[in-house]
């Protein structure tokens, strides 16, 4: 079992970040995360998603991490959105 801050920790070490939140959509495995970074700019956002993904890849195959949703910004993205996005999925689990 990994901790919501120690997914946190590590996209934080993984990556130079603005902004990180890390929920738990449903029962320690299934996770949201927030994450703005200039590492963003200029990429598409499967790059975007890649990026935490390969950060995340060892959680992701053990399956301690079984769900990740990502929302990924730059900081003109975020700014442009009012530093702020919808929490939780829009299909059930």
């Amino acid at each position: 079992m990994i901790t919501l801050e120690e997914i946190k920790l590590k996209i934080q070490s993984g990556i130079d970040t603005d902004f990180v939140q890390v929920i738990d959509l449903r029962g320690g495995d299934h996770i949201q995360a927030i994450i703005v970074s200039k590492g963003f700019e200029n990429k598409s956002l499967v790059e975007q998603h890649k990026t935490i993904y390969n950060i995340l890849d060892k959680e992701m195959k053990s399956n301690v991490i079984h769900a990740l949703t990502l929302k990924t910004y730059s900081p003109a993205q975020w700014e442009k959105m009012g530093g702020s996005v919808k929490i939780g999925v829009d299909h059930q689990i």
